[in-house]
């Protein structure tokens, strides 16, 4: 019985890692620990480290795309695409009008 339940274990953990977003998982861990190493030990070796913070997150936002959501960059998608990015706009304007608010309240 024991036999058994380890066979349905280590099938299982081996569909897993075979499936796409195990891959996207890898990806999304290994740029997070890169951005964490690199604002706690200060590792930013350019001046403006801003803007390759900026190319790593479009970076990511792509591997998002691509294996957890599974979205591809194509005519078809075109408009599945164009909605994604309305609405990150939308959300990233009333994100930062919020802060804005926040900051500003205490004057």
């Amino acid at each position: 019985m024991l036999m058994i339940k380890k066979n349905i274990f280590i099938n299982t953990i081996l569909i897993f890692i075979r499936k796409k977003f195990f891959i996207g998982f890898c990806f999304s861990i290994f740029f997070i620990l890169l951005y964490f190493f690199t604002i706690t030990n200060y590792l930013v070796f350019f001046s403006n480290y801003k803007w390759i913070f900026w190319f790593l997150l479009s970076i990511q936002i792509f591997f998002y795309f691509k294996y957890f959501i599974e979205i591809y960059f194509s005519k078809k998608n075109f408009f599945i695409i164009s909605s994604l990015i309305f609405i990150s706009i939308i959300i990233s304007i009333i994100t930062i009008g919020s802060l804005w608010v926040f900051d500003h309240l205490n004057h």
